[in-house]
C-alpha cells in the first residue's frame, strides 16, 4: 500500500488502521494464491503432456503386437 493510502485510512483512527491491516493482508493472500493458481497449472500442463505421451506409446505399442 501506498503511504497515502495508510494516511486515509490512519485518519479513521484505530478502526481505519484495522481495516488497513486487513485490506493489505488479503491482498497477500490474493497474491499467494495467484502465484500458486499459476504454479498448478504449469504442473497440470506438463501432467497432460506426459499422459498424452503414454497414451500414445501404449497405442503405438498395441499397434505394433497386432
Amino acid at each position: 500500500m501506498t503511504p497515502e493510502v495508510i494516511t486515509a485510512f490512519g485518519q479513521f483512527g484505530p478502526l481505519g488502521l484495522m481495516i488497513a491491516y486487513l485490506v493489505w493482508r488479503e491482498k497477500d493472500v490474493s497474491a499467494k494464491r495467484r502465484e500458486a493458481d499459476v504454479a498448478r497449472a504449469a504442473a497440470d500442463i506438463e501432467l497432460a503432456k506426459s499422459l498424452s505421451a503414454l497414451t500414445v506409446t501404449i497405442q503405438h505399442l498395441d499397434q505394433r503386437l497386432k
